[in-house]
C-alpha cells in the first residue's frame, strides 16, 4: 500500500491528509485518464503551461473548477481511502517550529491508523533537515516500510492529495458539503 501525503492550512486550522492506494501504478493510471479527459478544455496557452505543469489546488479551486471537478471524479473512481487529521489553531503563534511539530503528530496519527504495511510519499519541504526528520521519525513505526519526500510537480499522487486536502479544508472550515466533498465522502476517514 502507498500513502501519498500533503498538508494545507488557513487561519483556523492545519490539516494533513493522505490518500491510501494499492500501488503507485493505480494513481499514475488515474492521473493519465484525468489528463486525457481535460486535454481539450479551453485554456489560454499561457495558463495551460502553468496549470498542466502541476495541478495545484490554489489554481484549480478558484479559476479552473471544471478541471478540479474532473480530477475529483477520477479520485472518486479510484480504489482508495482518504485519511486526514487536523489541528485547530488557537491564539498561539503558529510559527514554523510549531507547524513542524504538529505536522509530525498528525502524520503519525494517520500512518498509525493503517493496519497494513505502507510506503509513504510526502510532499518535500524546502527544509532538507525537516524532510530527514520526517523520514527518521516515521520509519520507527512498524507498518512503515519506506518513506520518501518527492517533488509534487513530478509525482501525480501528490497532486491528487493536494486537491483532496483543499476539499477537506473547505469542508472543515465551512461545515458545508460541497459537490467535491460529496463525491469523496464515502472514502474519507478523520483520525
Amino acid at each position: 500500500m502507498v500513502l501519498f501525503v500533503d498538508e494545507t492550512e488557513n487561519e483556523n486550522l492545519f490539516l494533513v491528509g493522505g490518500v491510501l492506494v494499492e500501488s503507485k501504478e493505480e494513481v499514475h493510471a488515474a492521473y493519465k485518464r484525468f489528463k486525457r479527459r481535460i486535454k481539450d478544455y479551453p485554456i489560454t496557452n499561457r495558463f495551460r503551461t502553468e496549470v498542466f505543469r502541476e495541478f495545484k489546488s490554489t489554481l484549480l479551486d478558484k479559476r479552473y473548477q471544471r478541471i478540479k471537478s474532473r480530477m475529483v471524479e477520477e479520485i472518486a473512481d479510484l480504489d482508495c481511502k482518504i485519511i486526514y487529521a487536523c489541528f485547530k489553531k488557537s491564539e498561539l503563534k503558529f510559527d514554523q517550529e510549531l507547524k513542524e511539530k504538529v505536522y509530525m503528530e498528525l502524520l503519525a496519527r494517520i500512518s498509525s491508523s493503517i493496519d497494513e504495511d505502507i510506503s509513504i510519499v510526502f510532499d518535500a519541504f524546502n527544509v532538507p533537515s525537516f524532510d530527514e526528520k520526517v523520514v527518521r521519525e516515521l520509519s520507527k513505526q512498524k507498518a512503515v516500510q519506506a518513506i520518501m519526500p518527492q517533488n509534487s510537480q513530478s509525482e501525480p499522487g501528490l497532486q491528487l492529495i493536494d486537491n483532496i486536502c483543499s476539499v477537506l479544508r473547505y469542508y472543515k472550515t465551512s461545515g458545508e458539503k460541497n459537490d467535491w466533498y460529496k463525491m469523496l465522502e464515502n472514502k474519507i476517514l478523520e483520525v
